[in-house]
């Protein structure tokens, strides 16, 4: 190894670093470049990483990395970093869009998120509509089993995915199988965009009165913020489940759970909005017709291999001189997750 290689910071919590299996890929990277790593404990805080960004040349990024402010004066003169590999999902409350806009490099992997995500949702839809969890509830408890006309098999179900993510269309494929009638709503997604995930496209309002089962996978931007609302979940059809493995902050909470309560409608929430995870004495775990985890619908062996491995990969792509496989660019940036 000699000291004019390249600088790589690991700008993560160690426990995280465990957890992403992220010593498997390492040896990958120090064979091309020099390593440096925040020891801990805990999260590497700003004023360590703002020191990384001043020296290293890539700067490894996850979940419990502050954000990176001073990327706001990021130019190729003043700081020395020149790609961004963010580990996880989002990147949009951890770099500043500025410094995208001039130059610097990001990446992210999220997709390898994504296919996580999509099995636990046709896995959260099948338990809810065929009654699993409060089925399982009642046994437990010596209770009543619930009304055999309560439970429902997939096949025949009109499914409505809001949002053609990489999320989503994961969803629309491993839903195509199962003989169901899928409709898709969004609006950057042109028509035969959405037939080729066997559905049709149509506006919110049709897919809410239409579907039996809705399930979101939009991301958070200025337009969806709060896109589901009292009159969006009143248009929702009896019996129909309503499944939000997005994010919270894209659901008008309390209209939902008043909804709820009168019990036409069901719903699995893997997230929640404003706070996550719910309290213990929050009014949705009284409901039964409403399930709510505790974020974890991305969280699985396979995913976290997934991402060191991505991680790793785009880092060895940059130091060849290889075009970035999941590059965020300004142009993305505006209807990304």
């Amino acid at each position: 190894m000699t000291s004019n290689q390249p600088l790589i910071y690991l700008a993560l919590d160690p426990a995280r670093v465990e957890e992403l299996y992220l010593e498997e890929q390492l040896p990958r990277l120090a064979a091309a470049a020099r390593l440096e790593r925040w020891a801990g404990p805990g999260r590497p805080p700003l004023d360590v990483v703002t020191d990384a960004l001043h020296r290293a040349d890539i700067v490894l990024t996850g979940w419990g990395t502050p954000p990176l402010t001073p990327l706001r004066e990021w130019t190729p003169e003043t700081f020395p970093v020149r790609l961004i590999v963010h580990s996880a999902g989002t990147v949009k409350s951890l770099i500043p869009v500025e410094a995208l806009e001039r130059g610097l490099l990001v990446t992210h992997a999220n997709e390898s998120l994504a296919e996580a995500v999509a099995e636990f949702t046709i896995g959260a839809i099948i338990a809810a509509r065929r009654q699993m969890f409060p089925s399982a509830a009642r046994f437990k408890a010596g209770q009543p089993r619930v009304p055999i006309a309560a439970m429902f098999e997939l096949p025949g179900s009109t499914v409505g995915v809001i949002g053609a993510s990489q999320i989503g269309q994961r969803v629309l494929r491993h839903l195509a199988p199962w003989h169901v009638d899928l409709l898709l709503a969004d609006p950057y997604c042109p028509p035969e965009r959405a037939a080729e995930f066997g559905a049709t496209l149509v506006d919110l309002p049709e897919l809410l009165r239409r579907s039996d089962i809705v399930t979101l996978h939009a991301p958070v931007t200025p337009e969806t913020l709060g896109m589901l609302g009292a009159a969006e979940f009143g248009a929702l059809k009896d019996g129909a489940l309503f499944v939000n493995t997005a994010r919270g902050r894209l659901i008008d909470h309390d209209a939902l759970l008043a909804e709820l309560r009168t019990g036409r409608i069901s719903a699995v929430l893997d997230v929640t909005d404003p706070t996550e995870p719910l309290p213990p004495d929050s009014p949705f775990f009284a409901l039964e017709n409403c399930i709510v985890f505790p974020h974890i619908a991305g969280m699985s062996v396979q995913a976290r291999r997934r991402q060191s491995a991505m991680t790793v990969d785009e880092t060895l792509r940059f130091l060849r001189g290889e075009p970035l496989h999941y590059q965020v660019t300004p142009e993305r940036w505006p209807t990304m997750a």
